[in-house]
């Protein structure tokens, strides 16, 4: 007899009042803008959920509005000018922050068809390249007056051994119904600095809208069972609880809220991006199934290609070769040595009624998540033995990825990018593209108006900046065993020793986040 007709079939009749909406829901379901490529939402929100949203999350970015309404006022009237992106800066944001997630590894034999490759020259094999790509941007219609433009950086180990180098810019301008592109270099003047923004756009708008949403909505799925379809007594309930709150309401206020910053409704005076509501979520699933794909308007395909691959469910964090993902990965091994902890506890009661229980409930969670998600493990995989002393393996990585998704990726990437600032952050560019690599000087006063930066300002003030109603360091674990208890508070110890680590080797925490800036579940 298989193992997911073992458990289907084991009976442990718990009452509605051990279930903490009493199997009411809530439960994911087709998401409403593309069914077929968008993560599963959850639309039907349990009114307590709902409540708590209001009386948080809903007054702090009513709050935020009202008192940053003066600063968004003087950027538009008086600081409205863009930052100067030098080359350094440039280098530094899109390989340092929360941009450097769409760095890919390349070589030189990799480019060598490339466009870059056929204008820069032979690369050198032995150095080691970088690209970022955000040509998802070539399928926006953007604002009359406003311009988008598809960018691909190419980046290069620094001599020196440490960070990066911007090398070149290959920037799309239309010809017709296609795009052309020509790949700009610094010896290429005003056309240069022009594609630098363009980058900085794709960027800006691609971490909103593309990757942060993946740190979101699939996550809802395993929200919404675990409160569904788990008892609150259980131990992997007890563990996940402090990591639940807000989740669901803000994700569902995001893609479902008549007031949200991609309203599909009318365009909010704070939204700030280059085109409508509509028309800006089409990036939205580029985070999700990938890119190019059957939504896109240039390059429609049902193949993603290298760098925009299908989102599965993470069992490691991702490599990012900067300080970046260095900060990922530390913290997804603090938070998996946690979860190893209480997993063996589960583990240690072996065949025991209370351990048949246990992993009855963790089986059934399984099997309706893997149902949704792709890459989750199923009934079968979730409780998989590992090596002498790693039990299920795989419920770890699963429990560890949401963890430190919620608590930790989605946190550090509000943090990382509220710091940049819409001062460094051009989401709106009214100079076209250039169509040449000769093109008149501009002044950064005509890349964007004040408007636009009025706009961009409150955005970062109300949505981007990270507005905590429970920190990660006091999140609560009710665990009964007080063994776990124990656990619970070791945990938190190396979180602070690996915030030390960190720092100890040289990564700045200010530009990234200190644990107090970085909240227990994903609440803004």
């Amino acid at each position: 007899m298989s193992t997911v007709r073992t458990f289907q079939q084991r009976a442990f009749p718990l009452p509605r009042s051990a279930f903490r909406y009493g199997r009411t829901g809530p439960w994911p379901q087709p998401a409403a803008d593309q069914p077929m490529f968008m993560a599963a939402e959850v639309m039907h929100l349990p009114k307590p959920e709902q409540k708590h949203w209001n009386w948080t999350v809903r007054i702090n970015y009513l709050k935020a509005m009202l008192t940053k309404l003066p600063l968004a006022i003087y950027n538009g009237f008086v600081h409205s000018r863009i930052d100067h992106a030098t080359d350094a800066e440039c280098a530094w944001m899109l390989t340092t922050t929360c941009y450097a997630k769409y760095l890919r590894r390349r070589s030189a034999e990799q480019l060598q068809d490339s466009d870059f490759a056929r204008h820069l020259g032979p690369l050198d094999l032995a150095r080691e390249y970088l690209i970022s790509d955000f040509t998802t941007m070539q399928d926006l219609d953007p604002y009359p007056g406003i311009f988008v433009a598809p960018t691909v950086v190419l980046f290069g180990r620094a001599v020196s051994g440490k960070g990066y180098e911007l090398l070149a810019i290959s920037i799309g301008h239309l010809e017709g119904d296609h795009w052309k592109h020509l790949v700009m270099t610094p010896a290429d003047g005003h056309a240069w600095t022009l594609s630098k923004y363009y980058a900085i756009q794709g960027a800006a708008h691609m971490t909103s809208l593309s990757g942060h949403p993946a740190t979101h909505f699939p996550y809802d799925t395993v929200n919404a069972v675990t409160v569904s379809a788990i008892p609150t007594a259980h131990i992997l309930f007890k563990l996940l609880e402090p990591h639940l709150e807000l989740h669901l309401a803000v994700d569902h206020a995001v893609l479902e809220g008549g007031d949200s910053i991609v309203s599909e409704r009318h365009g909010e005076f704070y939204a700030p991006y280059a085109c409508d509501g509509t028309n800006i979520r089409q990036l939205v699933p580029t985070g999700y199934i990938g890119y190019p794909n059957p939504l896109s308007k240039y390059a429609p395909s049902n193949t993603p290609g290298p760098n925009y691959l299908p989102w599965r469910y993470p069992q490691a964090a991702p490599d990012i070769p900067t300080d970046y993902g260095r900060f990922l990965a530390a913290y997804y091994e603090t938070v998996r040595g946690y979860v190893r902890e209480v997993v063996g506890r589960i583990a240690a009661l072996g065949d025991s009624p209370q351990g048949q229980e246990q992993r009855y409930y963790i089986q059934r969670w399984a099997h309706y998540i893997a149902q949704i998600l792709p890459g989750f493990p199923d009934e079968d995989a979730i409780l998989a033995p590992g090596s002498a002393g790693d039990p299920y393996p795989n419920l770890v990585a699963a429990v560890t990825t949401y963890i430190w998704d919620v608590g930790i990726a989605h946190g550090l990437e509000h943090n990382a990018y509220y710091k940049l600032g819409p001062h460094r952050t051009g989401f709106r560019v009214r100079i076209p593209p250039p169509r040449s690599r000769d093109i008149p000087a501009f002044s950064r006063k005509d890349v964007l108006r004040g408007w636009d930066m009025f706009k961009s300002t409150l955005a970062f003030e109300m949505f981007f900046r990270p507005h905590i109603v429970t920190h990660l360091l006091d999140a609560q674990y009710n665990f009964d065993d007080v063994a776990l208890q124990a656990a619970a508070q070791r945990f938190k110890q190396a979180l602070r020793a690996t915030e030390q680590r960190l720092a100890d080797q040289g990564v700045n925490l200010d530009q990234y986040a200190r644990l107090h800036e970085l909240a227990s579940s994903i609440q803004y």
